[in-house]
């Protein structure tokens, strides 16, 4: 997989800057999400001198984090949605974005990411995967993956329903984001490394991207379990199973960084995960390694 930073920019195009991607680059990232700050309109124009930016200070562009949803529980709404999930199909593949990072969806009406009840029936599985399926012929014409960030709440929640999803949609152009944190309970948490090798060894390039951060425990609270994110290297995210796991992982993958909330904070980030898999001797995918130069190579 290719290490990479997930949120790169969170702006407009017209608003992206050598100096902000040269701070990435600084950093050691090769691989930078265009986060294009939830507008999905751009001119030709703004494409090109986004790519310019990338070309002139040596990266090469990440997935795109979007705030939609492939699946939304009024029709009409989704209807609106869907058509917003085409255009960022579309501006993705233009910049050469290998995937776009929506919500898998949630049958809540107030919420993407957050629990219905309904989540979990077969009605909610029949929906994600009519919707997703509507977009795939989008996909391929702009060679831009659909990989949904998947979490407990959402309705494919669980190593199981992710693997349904994506064997239903039935296509290459569709895979899932795994965030191994979103995914913690009190049975995992004390052996993430576990959790970690049964997920990816179960769904394999099923999962088109790796998203990645910490975790602990809360530890004051009483009767229910709590978890929250934590600083990169402070929590109980087994990073060095992870970054053995991801081996497993087709090479134009990427292991992306994310929720690091500050730019202070992403270069400690990136150096504890880099000691890591220096210290195990890994070596991170080339960043120019595309999907595409990949397929190619591989004569598929």
């Amino acid at each position: 997989m290719r290490l990479c930073w997930n949120d790169g920019f969170g702006r407009p195009l017209g608003k992206f800057t050598l100096e902000d991607a040269k701070f990435y680059r600084d950093i050691g990232f090769g691989v930078v999400g265009v986060n294009p700050g939830g507008s999905l309109e751009a001119t030709d124009e703004e494409v090109e001198r986004v790519k310019r930016i990338y070309a002139e200070a040596g990266l090469m562009p990440g997935p795109m984090p979007i705030g939609l949803s492939l699946v939304k529980p009024d029709p009409a709404e989704m209807e609106i949605e869907k058509k917003k999930l085409a255009r960022a199909l579309q501006l993705a593949g233009k910049l050469g974005c290998p995937a776009i990072q929506p919500s898998v969806g949630s049958l809540n009406p107030k919420s993407i990411w957050h629990y219905s009840k309904d989540n979990a029936s077969p009605r909610a599985m029949d929906l994600l995967v009519k919707y997703t399926r509507e977009l795939i012929p989008v996909a391929e014409d702009n060679n831009c993956i659909i990989s949904p960030e998947t979490t407990q709440w959402t309705i494919a929640r669980s190593i199981p329903t992710m693997q349904e999803f994506v064997d239903r949609c039935g296509s290459p152009y569709v895979r899932v984001t795994f965030d191994f944190v979103n995914h913690m309970n009190a049975e995992r948490i004390y052996d993430t490394g576990r959790y970690i090798r049964c997920a990816v060894g179960t769904l394999g390039d099923r999962i088109g991207i790796f998203h990645v951060k910490d975790v602990q425990v809360q530890e004051d609270a009483l009767l229910v379990l709590h978890l929250n994110e934590a600083p990169m290297g402070t929590g109980l995210l087994d990073q060095e199973a992870l970054i053995r796991a991801s081996t497993a992982m087709e090479p134009w993958k990427t292991f992306s960084l994310e929720h690091i909330r500050t730019r202070e904070a992403l270069k400690p980030a990136y150096d504890h995960i880099q000691s890591i898999a220096t210290g195990i001797g890994h070596k991170w995918t080339d960043p120019k390694v595309t999907h595409t130069s990949y397929l190619k190579k591989s004569g598929r």
